[in-house]
């Protein structure tokens, strides 16, 4: 019998993607996330719902200012890590930079980082443990200790939305795996608290 192993369809990968995302979101307080997109996926989806759900529901203007300054720090530290990050890996034309934090990323089995690491990583390391706790104390506690009544439609909306990108920008490129990495590495970026707020209307 012949077992036919053709190429997985777009539309396969895209709901075997956004299935692993979903899953990933629902146990990330049972325990700590496992690989470095993982978690850049969690924090980036629950970043955008902190905004999200603060512009809908926050009445005080000052709290709203106070949560969109803390999604806007979210953002440049989280653009910075993620383009040192891609920069090393062009610059190197080697995917083992990422491979290295990955594996970092593995081994952690506490939700607070450990930052003891091999020195040709120390920098990302140190660099992504700050942005993580950031996450952890102002967001995740602050998102995951109100009661799960919120309306995540328009997460799910760009989840899709993000899925397809990555899934067609990934078929698209005919190159090394280097640049896969970094094209996905791209889609975890948090948007623009403009496209947040018309997302959360």
């Amino acid at each position: 019998m012949k077992i036919n192993l053709n190429i997985v369809s777009p539309k396969k990968i895209m709901n075997i993607l956004v299935m692993m995302i979903v899953l990933n979101c629902g146990a990330a307080q049972a325990q700590p996330q496992q690989g470095l997109m993982s978690r850049l996926i969690e924090i980036k989806y629950s970043t955008e719902l902190y905004l999200t759900t603060q512009i809908k529901n926050e009445t005080n203007p000052a709290k709203k200012d106070s949560a969109l300054a803390l999604y806007n720090t979210m953002r440049w530290k989280l653009d910075g890590f993620v383009y040192q990050i891609s920069s090393a890996l062009i610059t190197q034309n080697s995917p083992k930079v990422f491979k290295q934090i990955d594996a970092w990323c593995y081994a952690q089995k506490e939700p607070i980082l450990n930052v003891e690491s091999n020195q040709n990583i120390a920098a990302h390391v140190a660099s992504f443990a700050e942005i993580d706790a950031l996450f952890q104390s102002q967001i995740a506690l602050t998102l995951y200790n109100k009661p799960k009544s919120l309306n995540l439609t328009t997460n799910v909306f760009y989840l899709l939305k993000d899925s397809y990108s990555i899934i067609k920008g990934l078929s698209d490129l005919k190159t090394r795996k280097t640049i896969a990495i970094v094209e996905l590495l791209d889609h975890t970026r948090l948007l623009s608290p403009g496209e947040v707020g018309k997302g959360g209307k």
